[in-house]
């Protein structure tokens, strides 16, 4: 089979959160080559291939090609960046970085692919439509992980031929069921934005306490404003542990009964676009305390792989939660539907989709180019 070279574009490697965007690189038969705006980080949690270019240092440094802040790179900082690399399709994480990608992909006369993943399409297109909506056009293909995503980039304006639907990933080789603690246990993981939900979970909190008097709850995330420990209600918070945070998360996972994600729509219009922390719970065989906000229900069925109670609700939230702490053997049920619901989101599979995938483009680039102009059939 022929091995391609593929450019991925990323504003940054990479960020903790990321791990859907690793996954199907890491497993890649193709040859990845990657572009990075700014920095690279967390190269210790998600070692980076060996041709990895960060543009703020690697073309800056050197001399030649002008980089400007914003906006898409010169032809000039695209040639002096890539060198000898060439790349047979280019393929944008997240639409932050959409003049760059454009720019990239038009220099090199190859296809681009773009996955968008929530907030670059539920937020910027009416806050920064400058690095967005004017390049819209440029994608050969567009990604995006649910059905929920699909319509609201159709509502941008993009064909639907050029969207199609491939869920995030989990590796289930590292999210394996374990036995289900019997004690009253919660967990969260996720950032600590209005989009998670995290003052609903604090306002259903207290009932749960008082109905389960021994149900802990533990927050794992970062933000600007994480929610207060509470050792008396039996609430502690965490940070990510700089050494192994994808391990941290884990053993949270093992730790718990019931793993919470109490998302809704922020108030900027912020959604999920999948949730992975969903699908790693499943992995886990956990039972998924969720919210049926935007995509949320294509992921998780309510009382076969996991429960499923409306966004923003904190007394359903409370109920169903007293719900699966009181009652083992529905989380048993629960959780062994949801480790194999998980099955088919394994990052073996998301990764050949997104090989074919790029063979299909990089093949239909390669006719194209080789038929001949003007002068008819």
């Amino acid at each position: 089979m022929i091995r391609r070279n593929v450019l991925h574009c990323l504003t940054q490697w990479m960020w903790l959160s990321d791990s859907f965007v690793y996954g199907p690189i890491s497993v890649s038969r193709h040859r990845p080559v990657v572009f990075s705006r700014m920095e690279v980080i967390n190269a210790h949690v998600y070692p980076p291939p060996a041709d990895l270019f960060s543009l703020s240092g690697a073309v800056d440094q050197q001399g030649g090609g002008e980089v400007p802040a914003e906006g898409p790179p010169t032809a000039t900082a695209v040639a002096r960046f890539l060198g000898p690399i060439r790349a047979d399709v280019v393929h944008l994480h997240h639409g932050y970085n959409l003049p760059d990608a454009s720019a990239i992909a038009s220099f090199l006369h190859v296809p681009l692919v773009v996955s968008f993943w929530g907030y670059d399409v539920t937020v910027m297109p009416a806050r920064e439509p400058e690095r967005l909506s004017a390049y819209l056009s440029a994608p050969d293909m567009i990604l995006v992980p649910s059905r929920f995503l699909a319509h609201t980039v159709a509502g941008l304006g993009v064909n639907v031929s050029r969207i199609r639907v491939l869920p995030g990933s989990v590796d289930t080789r590292r999210f394996r069921p374990t036995p289900l603690p019997a004690e009253p246990r919660v967990a969260f993981v996720g950032r600590f934005v209005p989009k998670k939900g995290i003052d609903t979970l604090m306002r259903a909190w207290p009932a749960v306490r008082q109905a389960v008097p021994g149900a802990e709850l533990t927050l794992l995330g970062y933000g600007n404003e994480p929610p207060p420990a509470d050792p008396a209600m039996g609430i502690r918070v965490l940070a990510p542990d700089p050494a192994d945070p994808r391990g941290q998360v884990y053993d949270l996972i093992r730790w718990c009964r019931v793993y919470v994600s109490p998302s809704k729509t922020g108030p900027d219009g912020d959604a999920e676009s999948q949730h992975i922390g969903n699908l790693e719970a499943q992995a886990g065989g956990r039972v998924v305390l969720t919210t049926d906000h935007g995509p949320i229900p294509e992921f998780v069925e309510h009382l076969a792989s996991g429960f499923v109670v409306p966004q923003d609700d904190p007394e359903a939230l409370a109920s169903a939660a007293i719900a699966l702490l009181r009652d083992y053997d529905l989380c048993s049920a629960i959780s062994e539907r949801a480790r194999v619901a998980a099955q088919r989101f394994d990052v073996s599979v998301a990764g050949a989709v997104l090989d074919a995938l790029y063979d299909d483009l990089a093949s239909g680039a390669a006719r194209a180019a080789e038929r001949p102009r003007g002068g008819g059939l």
